[in-house]
């Protein structure tokens, strides 16, 4: 599918890092219920970065450059427990469709994949939400693509495409081996961005302040200290 951009090494090393690192740290909070995706942020275009996920989502965008009718991006954290599946579906403004049923989509969706799940691919299908909202166009899909989950990819796709996640069991996996992040039980992983021309109603998305996923707020206080003192020495 030629709607589907995949950017390998997205992100500078140290950023990469650091990221994974603020990820690890959120754990399990919020993840109850999928709550972990009812729970998003808006980032303003242009904005300062003020934590260290805003910095990814600030470098992720000058990989993609979403054009003039971006205002924001709208950023959550993906996390599945080893052999859970994301329903296939397209991304949209969830307040607005609960409040008006009314359907919007984003300009793209994307996601940065932030360690190897070999078990667990995205698979994009080339299909979109008809205007009555409950049905497909194609009604059944003609082609896709499957994106395996591996470090430091980013893929960007049309945000009207249908999605979703495929958990296949150990015995399905290449050789049958399974990646040791996920011997280990280590969650799935992913930074999710959507790229919008208008900002997402609330209260589905909201801005960071530091009072959800403290540890991504930490990061950034510990990479800042660490700067001072190297600046000092």
């Amino acid at each position: 599918m030629d709607k589907i951009n995949l950017f390998e090494d997205a992100l500078p090393g140290a950023l990469f890092r650091r990221l994974g690192r603020a990820l690890r740290a959120v754990g399990t909070e919020r993840i109850e219920d999928m709550g972990s995706y009812d729970t998003t942020f808006w980032f303003p275009f242009g904005a300062k970065p003020a934590n260290v996920v805003e910095e990814a989502v600030t470098h992720l965008c000058t990989l993609i450059q979403p054009g003039p009718e971006c205002i924001g991006m709208e950023w959550w954290l993906g996390r599945l427990e080893r052999g859970q599946s994301l329903p296939f579906h397209t991304d949209r403004d969830r307040s607005l469709r609960k409040e008006t049923g009314q359907i919007v989509h984003p300009l793209w969706s994307s996601i940065l994949y932030l360690n190897r799940f070999p078990s667990s691919p995205t698979i994009v299908l080339d299909q979109v939400l008809s205007p009555d909202g409950k049905s497909w166009i194609p009604p059944k899909a003609e082609c896709g693509r499957t994106l395996d989950a591996v470090p430091n990819h980013y893929a960007v796709f049309q945000g009207n495409l249908r999605h979703g996640v495929v958990a296949h069991s150990d015995k399905q996996v290449a050789g049958d081996l399974v990646a040791g992040a996920e011997k280990s039980r280590e969650l799935r992983l992913t930074l999710l961005v959507n790229y919008w021309d208008r900002r997402p109603a609330p209260p589905n998305c909201r801005y960071y302040d530091g009072s959800i996923y403290r540890a991504i707020q930490d990061e950034g206080s510990r990479a800042a200290g660490a700067r001072r003192r190297k600046s000092a020495a």
